[in-house]
């Protein structure tokens, strides 16, 4: 049962939160305690209501300042959720920009005495009131064992709790490979209804991103939204910024999400220092349990009021540390830990010079396909390939400890062709690392992109058979009429070879772009897009086709069977129950209903689009 301590009634805690309280002194400095010097704390069970609080935070630049506060009550949630002390900020100051979003952290004082920190507020609130998460319930986090520093995932692994969706979606080609066990995605709708009817939820912290061109700004801003990161304008602090040795309680501090020449860093505020630890924020990051982030310190430019939600825009300082822990009741970090981030490089050839870009990303299952394609789309931006008259073409390559590279590679030339590369470098990162089966440890990341004015981009309109029949061992020829981009139409001859033992019958020739000959398989030969493992994944994501090619190829139906990885095509009948029961289905044996005799690619320079399907008659007999 919910109640508020030291409040008779829920009509009378109803009232005891929205009533108003007289204001407080404006923020003024405050001495900070030696960081060494043990700090006193309060159990939440000695909090009341009407108590004066003092709540230590950063309003600007580096300087720790205070504003004043009034206890309301205490939400008693029970061992899941926890307590909550709810404040009402009586300092003008606040009551002015009202509370923001980077004050996720700043600690909370009774008497001199700390019981928690700030770490939840009310979106659209007429008065700046906020929850405090019990500083007993923080200080759990500290005693807790670290992740090894030789462990193989820097990154939160429970993102998707926090209503990660599909941003996006795949592009065609990686959106027929799948999982059996895929799990239903979140949508917006579904995160939505994820918040309590009363409005309360966690801060949230401010994503400061530094080296964004505003077209990248604005795509970064919409992937990481539905993560309840609010991607905001940033920058790198003068001189490196403040010290190890200045972090106290109350001081801004920043945890990279990506750095070089792009830097992510997410603002809050330090609640509690001491002997060489940290606890901040309150509230999770992500409460994906043991991580290994970059802990930074940071200074504020100032804060943005706002009718929603307030925020703190700040500034990265230097890296002091490592984030180890991300609980429900806040993050804890250990000064001069190391911190693990994945290598990724971008490389651009264009009209001008090469160009090279560098970064290091958050190894995350959710989170890092993002923050690679932003970092794709922002290289081509600063490269000044920003345009939509352009032909990218891009590889992909992923190293991987104790496997063969894996290279993969494509071409866009849509409308939108940096957006485009954008969500199509996402795909097959998201596609393996939200693997079921086995964490992706990378050893890093590269994508080379190669710009060239113009849109090099093939339509398929029509296509005839020249041969009505063909002899086992002949070749079937296909005359194609294809539509450039702009560029009028023009009619080519393909053909592919029929093998010396095909039997005679009706088989069917199969014309059209990489994208969509996936997807035709993927339809008759489901095994082959479902892997097993990580390692079959990877292994199969090699015959991805890239789409600057037309495709001819001869199919006919035929039984296959995939088991445990393994595809087993053209089966006698009699084969088939040894492989494959009837009764049965799943990873164990999956049927396909195709059998291809010959596949042919015609490199046409830039994108194909299109499928047809015509027949073709093999007969001995022919001419």
């Amino acid at each position: 049962m919910i109640t508020l301590r030291s409040v008779p009634s829920r009509v009378a805690a109803l009232f005891v939160v929205m009533s108003a309280a007289p204001f407080g002194a404006t923020a003024a400095p405050v001495r900070a305690a030696p960081a060494t010097r043990p700090v006193e704390t309060w159990p939440v069970d000695s909090v009341r209501a009407g108590q004066q609080a003092i709540v230590r935070t950063v309003f600007q630049g580096s300087t720790v300042e205070a504003f004043d506060a009034e206890i309301l009550g205490v939400i008693h949630n029970g061992h899941a959720d926890g307590d909550l002390i709810v404040a009402r900020a009586t300092s003008e100051r606040v009551v002015r920009t009202g509370i923001a979003q980077g004050m996720s952290g700043s600690p909370v004082y009774v008497g001199g005495r700390l019981i928690g920190a700030l770490s939840s507020g009310w979106q659209f609130s007429k008065e700046p009131l906020f929850g405090i998460t019990p500083i007993g319930e923080m200080l759990d986090i500290v005693h807790r064992t670290p992740v090894s520093p030789s462990g193989p995932s820097s990154g939160p692994s429970g993102a998707e709790a926090t209503a990660m969706i599909a941003l996006t979606g795949p592009p065609p080609v990686f959106g027929v490979f799948r999982w059996d066990d895929d799990a239903p995605v979140a949508s917006v709708a579904d995160a939505a209804s994820a918040v309590p009817p009363t409005g309360l939820t966690p801060l949230g912290v401010p994503l400061a991103c530094d080296g964004l061109a505003p077209a990248a700004f604005e795509f970064a801003r919409q992937r990481l939204a539905p993560l309840q990161l609010s991607a905001v304008p940033g920058g790198r602090a003068a001189g490196g910024g403040p010290t190890a040795a200045s972090l106290e309680a109350g001081s801004a501090v920043a945890v990279d999400l990506m750095r070089g020449d792009l830097q992510f860093s997410a603002i809050g505020t330090a609640t509690w220092v001491e002997g060489g630890k940290v606890l901040a924020f309150g509230h999770p990051f992500f409460q994906s349990g043991d991580v290994r982030l970059p802990l930074a310190t940071a200074e504020i430019a100032t804060i943005v009021p706002s009718t929603a939600i307030s925020f703190k825009l700040g500034m990265r300082g230097r890296t002091i540390g490592a984030i180890q822990q991300d609980r429900r009741a806040g993050i804890a970090g250990t000064i001069g830990a190391s911190p693990h981030m994945l290598p990724l490089s971008i490389a651009i050839h264009g009209d001008g010079p090469p160009q090279s870009f560098h970064f290091e990303t958050l190894e995350d299952r959710n989170l890092a396909p993002v923050l690679v394609s932003v970092a794709a789309l922002n290289s081509i931006m600063q490269s000044g390939g920003g345009g939509t008259n352009q032909t990218l073409r891009w590889t992909l390559t992923l190293h991987r400890h104790g496997m063969a590279a894996l290279a993969l590679h494509d071409i866009v030339a849509g409308e939108s062709p940096p957006s485009e590369l954008a969500n199509a470098v996402l795909a097959p990162i998201r596609f393996l690392m939200g693997n079921p089966y086995a964490p992706l440890t990378l050893d890093s990341l590269a994508i080379a992109i190669d710009s060239a004015p113009g849109r090099a981009q093939w339509t398929l309109r029509n296509a005839r058979v020249l041969d009505a029949q063909v002899r086992p061992g002949g070749r079937v020829r296909v005359a194609c009429d294809l539509e450039r981009w702009r560029g009028g139409r023009e009619t080519r001859v393909f053909s592919v070879e029929v093998p010396e033992e095909l039997p005679e019958g009706r088989y069917a020739l199969w014309i059209g772009g990489g994208q969509e000959l996936m997807r035709y398989e993927a339809q008759r030969l489901p095994g082959r897009y479902r892997p097993v493992s990580l390692d079959d994944a990877w292994r199969r994501l090699r015959d991805v086709r890239p789409a600057d090619a037309l495709y001819v190829a001869l199919f006919a139906r035929a039984p296959e069977v995939t088991t445990h990885g393994r595809d087993y095509p053209e089966l006698p009948e009699s084969a088939l129950p040894l492989l494959a029961s009837e009764t049965s289905s799943g990873d164990a044996s999956r049927r396909g209903e195709l059998a291809k005799f010959d596949e042919q690619r015609y490199a046409l320079g830039g994108l194909v689009h299109g499928e047809l399907v015509l027949p073709v008659d093999v007969d001995a007999q022919a001419p």
